[in-house]
């Protein structure tokens, strides 16, 4: 990825980027992301995710685990990999939930990890947290 090509960080944006293969997943991301006051950005890959971060840098990304072609432990290896992209958090919003599972997420350089299915309230608390502070990976 250029450098060049990605907006600056912006610690005031409200941009919630969403990742999911599933169109009905991403409707209910989006539902409980604006009603908590943010902006959502929907991708249905990995791919699209990363496409995505061609032009906008969010608050946070929100990354499901199964995706065909690129799953999420992938895509988060891919954005973990880009240096301006690096203080952007990314919360795990998965149905998988075994220890192996959150392990790995963390492995990948995964922030947070939310069951699916998800309660709105306790979404937009993990939003929150996660867009109000700059956040480093460990990796």
């Amino acid at each position: 990825m250029d450098g060049a090509s990605l907006n600056p960080p912006d610690l005031s944006s409200k941009i919630v980027l969403g990742v999911d293969d599933a169109a009905e997943n991403l409707f209910l991301l989006q539902s409980a992301v604006k009603a908590g006051g943010y902006t959502f950005v929907g991708a249905h890959s990995g791919a699209e995710c990363l496409s995505l971060l061609h032009r906008v840098v969010p608050r946070l990304i929100l990354l499901d685990i199964e995706m065909p072609v690129m799953d999420g432990f992938a895509t988060c290896r891919q954005i973990r990999a880009i240096p301006q992209l690096k203080h952007v958090p990314i919360a795990f919003l998965t149905a998988r939930k075994t220890g192996e599972d959150v392990k790995k997420c963390l492995e990948v350089g995964g922030n947070d990890f939310i069951i699916k299915p998800f309660d709105v309230t306790r979404l937009l608390e993990r939003i929150k947290h996660w867009t109000g502070k700059r956040v480093t990976t460990p990796h």
